[in-house]
């Protein structure tokens, strides 16, 4: 039996992740937001039709991984957890992934410099940042998609931006 690279990718993130884990003060939430993030990915990959609403826990989790942890441990979430979602998710893997790997590994990094001050409008400005610069270079990288993602980044946009304003804070608070 050959495993392919998927199953390589997922071993390697939770060994990574189950070293953070046990590595971080804070591992309960670190645990919970891991479990929240796969779980909707795994839930969407039997939903088809609603994961192209922009529906995911990736960007605000990544955020919030930066926040909380800092620039490293944010970059590197991003990374696994966006590798995660989209192989459980059952998501386009392609050309795609040469720029939205590292748009979420400096999304952690980002989130991790900026801290609690990425809570509301800056935070905003990085997810309509972060789809916009996905539609461009969509458009630039594999044209063909475009009119696929662009409902899924309006909708991620409005889901993400929505949930940040309402309730990081909230969030945040309670992890400190």
């Amino acid at each position: 039996m050959k495993l392919d690279w998927k199953v390589y990718s997922i071993v390697a993130g939770v060994l990574l992740l189950s070293l953070m884990v046990i590595l971080l003060k804070k591992f309960f939430f670190f645990l919970i937001i891991i479990t929240l993030t796969s779980l909707v990915a795994f839930i969407l990959r039997f939903l088809h039709p609603a994961k192209y609403l922009g529906i995911e826990l990736v960007t605000l989790s990544t955020m919030l991984a930066g926040i909380v942890y800092g620039p490293v441990i944010g970059g590197i979430y991003g990374f696994i957890v966006l590798l995660t979602h989209l192989i459980l998710g059952d998501y386009y893997i392609g050309a795609y992934l040469m720029w939205l790997i590292p748009e979420y590994t400096l999304l952690g990094i980002l989130s991790g410099i900026f801290g609690v001050g990425i809570i509301g409008h800056l935070g905003v400005s990085f997810i309509i940042g972060l789809n916009l610069l996905n539609l461009v270079l969509t458009f630039v990288g594999e044209n063909e998609r475009f009119f696929k993602e662009l409902p899924y980044a309006i909708g991620n946009s409005l889901i993400n931006s929505v949930i940040l304003i309402q309730f990081f804070s909230s969030i945040v608070n309670f992890i400190d």
